[in-house]
């Protein structure tokens, strides 16, 4: 029979052994220091001053004083001496010092790394439950990366299932995010944490955007909603939203189409209607609004009216260069046409002013004591007409009066010499006056 035991090194009582207290007092000994292990520290070297009766200690390497040649070994403070026990590959202490349980491999004390795979739940700071099977409950939650990226994953199991990420608050839901239901991009949100709405989709295959924060159409102007490609004209290259009506003052701003059927078209000048075109708005608030307007086919013309003090004012034309020259034209006392028309006929030259004014010049190169002058164009009244003639002589002044037969469409002139007889000589006149 062996003397000690095979794992704690207990020393046996023998039969007929003497002072068979002393045997057992040893192996109580033996077991009050290698059970229910706990070391002041590990790895150390050297002895403590003052130690504590039942003090251990896990010796590292290079041990001195007291401890010395015992590296390795379990120091214990005992009856005012150290004992020495060597331990086994396996045995579990806590290392006081380190506030850790630490294993011994064979070689020295490592930290006790528990076994987390197929847990069955986890509480950090709070408890776990069979549905939130890790819990946490901190004021933060760290996940970095172990050199390069990171990726948080949410898997389910398929395409009706949800996979997301849900805020709440007082542990109602508030607000979701992820494939919820469904395998596109979605953000919904809820007031009450029952009816929720999907304020965002985005769709899996072609990354476009749906949902209550998107504009029903392109003409949708709900507020807060984000634009679509061709709102109110933004952005489209084909054609434009149609207006409903153009005479609406509450159509919102951008860019439109019109046909010649729109309602309100027949407010149009001659040269909008029946045609197709496009239609601006600009705003400066509820109730004050400009339109600008353009036509198909139509290379030169750009009209504007604007809506004031509950009215929509009159169409007014845009000139540029391109339209500055051109018929003057009128209605009602008010332009319709071009600002500056200018002709030439055998009568001689006239150019006409969108405010009404008419300017007649004729150059008579033949001499003659008589010229009848048929305006190049006509004249409102003859009473609107301002004469002014001169006769040209190598020699002698002459004198160009009008006979008396002054009108809307001509005039007879006379040239006079000095002696206030009749003479011939070319003439120089010009007739100023209005066509409207």
């Amino acid at each position: 029979m062996t003397q000690n035991s095979p794992n704690l090194e207990l020393p046996f009582l023998q039969p007929s052994q003497a002072q068979k207290h002393v045997t057992h007092n040893e192996a109580l000994r033996r077991l009050d220091i290698v059970v229910q292990l706990r070391l002041q520290q590990t790895g150390a070297s050297v002895p403590p001053a003052q130690a504590q009766e039942g003090d251990i200690h896990g010796l590292g390497t290079g041990a001195t004083g007291a401890w010395a040649g015992q590296d390795g070994m379990l120091a214990a403070w005992l009856d005012a001496a150290w004992h020495f026990v060597a331990p086994q590959t396996g045995w579990r202490a806590w290392d006081m010092a380190g506030d850790q349980m630490v294993i011994w491999d064979g070689t020295g004390w490592t930290a006790l790394q528990p076994e987390l795979d197929e847990l069955d739940r986890i509480g950090i700071g709070t408890s776990a439950d069979a549905t939130n099977r890790l819990a946490v409950q901190a004021p933060a939650t760290l996940l970095s990366h172990a050199g390069q990226g990171h990726q948080l994953k949410v898997n389910k199991a398929s395409g009706a299932d949800t996979a997301s990420l849900l805020f709440q608050s007082g542990w109602t839901g508030h607000a979701e995010m992820g494939l919820a239901g469904q395998n596109a991009f979605s953000v919904r949100v809820s007031d009450d944490g029952s009816n929720w709405t999907e304020a965002l989709r985005l769709d899996g295959a072609t990354g476009h955007a749906t949902g209550s924060a998107v504009q029903a159409d392109v003409a949708d102007a709900t507020p807060g909603r984000l634009l679509k490609t061709g709102a109110f004209g933004l952005g489209e290259t084909g054609a434009t939203t149609q207006i409903p009506d153009i005479d609406a003052t509450d159509t919102p701003a951008g860019a439109y189409r019109y046909i010649s059927t729109t309602p309100g078209a027949d407010s149009f000048p001659d040269a909008l209607e029946n045609a197709y075109g496009v239609i601006r708005i600009e705003r400066s608030n509820a109730g004050q609004l400009r339109q600008t307007v353009w036509r198909n086919n139509f290379e030169h013309g750009i009209w504007t009216r604007t809506h004031f003090s509950g009215a929509w004012g009159s169409w007014r034309q845009v000139y540029d260069q391109t339209t500055i020259l051109g018929t003057v034209s009128e209605a009602g006392g008010q332009p319709t046409g071009a600002v500056i028309e200018r002709g030439t006929t055998a009568q001689g030259d006239y150019v006409r002013f969108a405010d009404g004014t008419q300017i007649c010049t004729r150059f008579f190169s033949t001499a003659a004591s008589s010229h009848a002058w048929s305006f190049p164009a006509a004249f409102i009244s003859a009473a609107s007409i301002s004469l002014q003639a001169m006769a040209r002589h190598a020699t002698a002044p002459r004198l160009v009066t009008e006979s008396g037969d002054l009108s809307a469409t001509g005039v007879t002139l006379k040239v006079w010499n000095a002696a206030g007889t009749a003479a011939s000589a070319p003439a120089h006149v010009t007739a100023t006056g209005r066509w409207f």
